[in-house]
């Protein structure tokens, strides 16, 4: 009989337990974001795909040495008149990269970058291992499609 009585108090403390969580949650903002339709702000640490900045590039293949998993590739060319080096053929294989950075901070003159983009998605193979970093709108087929408005 005891037995009984304690497990109906236990039982009853445990619903209003539940309902003072309950009732302190309800009137709260949410935390969740409606996702197609609101994007989150990516942090300043995070790090998306290689991104570059051909005219500060001075093709010095340090990002190229230092890729541990050689997702970089560079062909130079040199300006015979200012005996500049250029960077002539710069590819970057997305599939290969572990996204570590190392090319970002051994850049000299910063012309290597991680950009901010966290929604990767191609339709062929090629796309993701033969990415042209001299092509200014090489991340342009990511940018995603325009959904139409949720009606409430």
């Amino acid at each position: 009989m005891f037995t009984k009585i304690n497990d109906m108090v236990s039982g009853f403390v445990s619903i209003l337990k539940g309902l003072a969580v309950t009732g302190k949650n309800m009137f709260r903002k949410p935390v969740t974001i409606q996702y197609p339709f609101e994007k989150p702000a990516m942090t300043a640490r995070f790090r998306g795909l290689v991104d570059l900045y051909p005219e500060k590039c001075i093709a010095c293949s340090q990002c190229v040495k230092i890729c541990p998993t050689a997702a970089l590739a560079l062909e130079t060319t040199t300006n015979p008149q200012t005996k500049k080096r250029a960077a002539a053929v710069f590819t970057y294989n997305g599939e290969l990269c572990c996204f570590c950075g190392l090319c970002q901070e051994v850049c000299p003159t910063a012309a290597m970058y991680m950009n901010k983009c966290y929604e990767v998605a191609y339709y062929a193979h090629d796309d993701l291992t033969k990415i042209d970093l001299l092509k200014a709108d090489k991340y342009a087929h990511l940018a995603p499609p325009k959904v139409k408005e949720q009606k409430t």
